[in-house]
């Protein structure tokens, strides 16, 4: 079993590039294990590098002339095809209906909001305590706001960013998909637009001289508030 030292143009009909970066492909190879259950959005060198460490891989893309070129450079490369399934589908579209636990995941498929966040929505659940999230290109803002998002969360250790663009998490207490009164991130990004509306609502009883409305708003905030701390 042998990896190529120059990389196959594996996009675009032979065309192009848009492979993950080597420190990428190194921590696939460091972390993944036979016998793993490993699943990415997007295919190319990382899928070769799954199939490489002898997982059980699943790439979810529309690019059946991808998969194509992936798995004919597979066998130029000696490596077992078997345990390697290709689905040409949007991951929008696949992932609610796959199931399973994952010991890895690599989100790197379409990049334009929200996609990012709706592939982890659904593969988040299903990753292992303890199992690896790898999410590119977080120099965009679509990968950025859900590595900020994880970078807060308790349930999440960021062990690496990779070259400004790949950031690479553990899970490290099992999953849960919280209301937003129990995601940091999500509370400290709304704090000043949460004060801001109610200043204004405020200063708009105040200005309207509505003076009793405004022991009875500030009652129910509290009554929100208090409420809001026993969110799941």
């Amino acid at each position: 079993m042998t990896s190529s030292s120059n990389p196959a143009i594996l996009h675009a009909n032979g065309e192009a590039a848009w492979d993950i970066s080597d420190e990428v492909l190194s921590v696939i190879k460091r972390e993944a294990k036979p016998g793993m259950i490993t699943l990415e959005t997007g295919a190319g060198q990382s899928t070769l590098a799954f199939l490489e460490a002898g997982t059980h891989h699943t790439s979810v893309a529309p690019a059946k002339a991808e998969f194509e070129a992936i798995r004919a450079e597979a066998v130029q490369r000696g490596l077992n095809t078997d345990h390697l399934e290709c689905v040409e589908a949007m991951s929008q579209l696949a992932l609610p209906a796959m199931d399973g636990p994952l010991d890895i995941v690599l989100i790197d498929g379409g990049h334009g909001f929200p996609i990012p966040a709706v592939d982890w929505a659904y593969l988040a659940p299903r990753l292992k305590t303890g199992g690896l999230m790898i999410v590119d290109d977080v120099d965009l803002w679509t990968g950025a706001m859900l590595k900020n998002f994880m970078k807060d969360d308790p349930a999440w250790q960021m062990e690496e960013i990779l070259r400004g663009r790949t950031a690479v998490f553990r899970l490290v207490e099992p999953f849960h998909l919280r209301e937003w009164t129990n995601q940091p991130y999500v509370v400290k990004q709304s704090r000043w637009s949460q004060r801001l509306r109610k200043a204004k609502n405020l200063l708009k009883l105040v200005m309207t001289g509505q003076f009793s409305a405004i022991s009875a708003k500030m009652a129910n905030e509290r009554k929100l508030a208090d409420a809001a701390r026993n969110d799941y």
